[in-house]
């Protein structure tokens, strides 16, 4: 599990502390590791006043991802 501010350009391990320099170019983004391989990236617009999010998770088929899929995206709507 990890946060990485690519604006500050570091990648902090949550569940140790230890903070690590991102190799990419610092940009105004924000990417979550979150549980099972899944992952959301936050990035404010570049033409309009709002954010964009992007998320991704792995499953053991089509179905599985799917459902997985589907559950954080709720998890999204009810967060914001």
């Amino acid at each position: 599990h990890g946060f990485r501010d690519y604006r500050v350009g570091t990648r902090k391990d949550i569940e140790t502390g230890k903070e690590e320099l991102l190799t990419l170019p610092k940009s105004n983004v924000m990417y979550f590791e979150l549980n099972d391989n899944a992952w959301c990236c936050i990035r404010p617009s570049g033409t309009e006043p709002k954010l964009k999010m992007y998320f991704g998770v792995t499953g053991n088929s089509q179905v599985d991802a799917e459902t997985k899929a589907k559950a954080l995206e709720e998890a999204f709507v009810t967060l914001f």
